[in-house]
């Protein structure tokens, strides 16, 4: 996608996504670039998951940030403790 086209699709982040303003300049940019990717496999291989689960996983960030104590929570240092490696679902 050229420029013009990434400024149109943040242009209307907010219009589409009224939570996106709860994420900094550089995270909007992030999800910009994963829906515009997640667009083309949509456009190119009918695959729809990945569209939905992009919005989903941003929504949810989101969701975090807009709640102060729930950030403060999940973003503090964890303890020294190391649990070791943790498996793949």
């Amino acid at each position: 996608m050229n420029d013009e086209g990434v400024r149109a699709v943040e242009h209307a982040l907010p219009l589409v996504f009224s939570w996106v303003r709860y994420l900094s300049e550089e995270e909007r940019r992030e999800f910009v670039a994963d829906i515009v990717a997640a667009t083309r496999d949509v456009v190119d291989l009918d695959v729809h998951a990945t569209l939905h689960r992009v919005t989903m996983e941003w929504r949810a960030t989101a969701r975090i940030l807009a709640d102060p104590s729930l950030t403060e929570q999940l973003t503090r240092p964890l303890p020294d403790e190391d649990h070791g490696e943790v498996p793949a679902p």
